[in-house]
């Protein structure tokens, strides 16, 4: 069976392929140069509406690639540089989601999987992924990624939509302002 790494954010996701790099069209110098990410978007074909790839992330813009190399705890080969490239370009990837979007939800499932319960789930605030390697997370972990913002802590978006849960904090630091 084949693994996927699922990305949700609250801005549009790229679907554009990353990591491949060849000489001409279809012609690539080496293996590594043919390894990289595809990624598939969360729009039906037939009914052009979007879906959730897991009912447990509700987020309006998702994204799944998968790679014979994805970055799992246990099978991740730091010598191995199929292993480091799929990490970095998936390090790069999150990152530059985060750009947009104030929470990013990344998590690792088999295929037909995604819909039972995540084994695992943590919030991780961006300052502490300081390498690809933070990354690294087993099947049917699920890592929310929060930018830094102080108000952040105070944000959910379990439902798909950021709401404040506690609005008295919220209150108290727009009157300092």
């Amino acid at each position: 069976m084949t693994h996927y790494a699922y990305i949700a954010s609250h801005a549009p996701l790229s679907t554009e392929s990353v990591g491949y790099r060849s000489i001409r069209e279809n012609i690539y110098e080496s293996e590594l140069d043919f390894t990289g990410l595809w990624f598939e978007e969360n729009i039906d074909e037939q009914t052009k509406k979007r879906f959730n790839f897991s009912k447990h992330v509700r987020l309006r813009y998702q994204t799944r690639c998968s790679s014979n190399f994805l970055p799992m705890n246990g099978n991740y080969k730091a010598y191995n540089p199929f292993y480091k490239k799929i990490s970095v370009l998936l390090y790069e990837y999150i990152m530059k989601a985060l750009e947009e979007s104030p929470v990013v939800m990344y998590y690792i499932s088999l295929d037909s999987y995604e819909d039972q319960e995540f084994q695992k789930s943590r919030t991780v605030h961006i300052s502490e992924i300081q390498s690809h390697e933070d990354l690294h997370i087993d099947d049917r972990e699920c890592l929310r990624i929060v930018r830094d913002d102080p108000v952040m802590d105070f944000l959910d978006d379990e439902s798909g939509f950021i709401y404040v849960n506690h609005p008295e904090y919220v209150q108290r630091e727009l009157k300092k302002g």
